[in-house]
């Protein structure tokens, strides 16, 4: 059992191992934390200033993702009398297409600021003569485009078809932001992947059609109170350190990261000859 991901798995067996994976020694600013956070959940009206320390709550090895297969169908019948019928059926998958190699479900406790205050105030005015130019002159693109959202209107002409009176929007100052308020605990799933070499290309496919497999299995809300829930889960590669070459073909950590984080995946590096 010498393997990588063996060696891993048996390495994440230790919660505090786990806990440096998630936080590593020495990221002061909980930026691995924060990045994984961002892959799920988008900011809306609150603003991440800072998180503590994230609590495990599962931990699981070699997790499968059975993605159901639907298969679509019509039957059409002519004569004597014409009838169409269509079919949508789910069965389940016969065997999983791929594997979590660690899945983690994890409490972050966050200290967030608000963006926006509550909505104040609607005035009302006969604007039915003002051009779409004119009306964002006025009260401002996001106003125009919060309007079109109340009132389910596709485009400013169907606005001024559908009304003679456009509402401007007040909205408060947003509460300032007090430290010493209490956190609030994100939930965030974590999916993490083991590679055993820096074949980037390899390692990009193999996330992108887990995520993708993973998307299509879950059921999640859209929302949360703060804005929209940008994915089921976030996702975690994990590569041994890379070795100290100055071989100008070889991928940096720094450039695996920043292709990785590009397509919205986290990257750690782990040194297993480090107890």
């Amino acid at each position: 059992m010498n393997g990588f991901a063996d060696r891993l798995m048996i390495r994440y067996q230790d919660p505090v191992k786990v806990d440096e994976l998630l936080v590593p020694p020495g990221d002061t600013a909980m930026t691995r934390v924060r990045r994984l956070m961002a892959a799920v959940y988008e900011p809306g009206v609150l603003e991440i200033r800072s998180t503590g320390q994230p609590v495990v709550t599962e931990r699981h090895f070699q997790v499968p993702i059975a993605v159901p297969l639907t298969v679509r169908g019509s039957w059409e019948k002519v004569l004597p009398a014409p009838e169409r019928t269509r079919t949508d059926l789910e069965i389940p998958s016969t065997a999983p297409v791929h594997w979590i190699d660690l899945a983690l479900d994890l409490f972050v406790p966050t200290q967030v600021a608000p963006t926006s205050g509550a909505l104040e105030a609607i005035g009302s005015e006969m604007v039915t003569r003002l051009t779409e130019d004119e009306f964002v002159t006025e009260f401002g693109r996001p106003g125009l485009d919060e309007l079109l959202r109340l009132t389910g209107a596709a485009d400013f002409r169907e606005l001024q078809a559908d009304s003679a009176n456009l509402y401007h929007l007040h909205y408060a100052e947003p509460s300032p932001f007090d430290p010493a308020a209490p956190a609030r605990r994100f939930r965030l799933s974590v999916s993490v992947l083991f590679f055993a070499d820096f074949d980037l290309a390899a390692a990009l496919r193999r996330l992108v059609g887990a995520r993708h497999a993973l998307e299509q299995a879950s059921v999640r809300p859209d929302a949360y109170d703060g804005g929209e829930l940008l994915a089921a889960s976030a996702w975690l590669a994990v590569f041994p350190a890379a070795p100290g070459t100055s071989d100008p073909a070889s991928a940096t950590e720094e450039q695996m990261s920043g292709v990785l984080a590009a397509e919205g995946f986290v990257a750690a590096f782990e040194d297993l000859a480090i107890p």
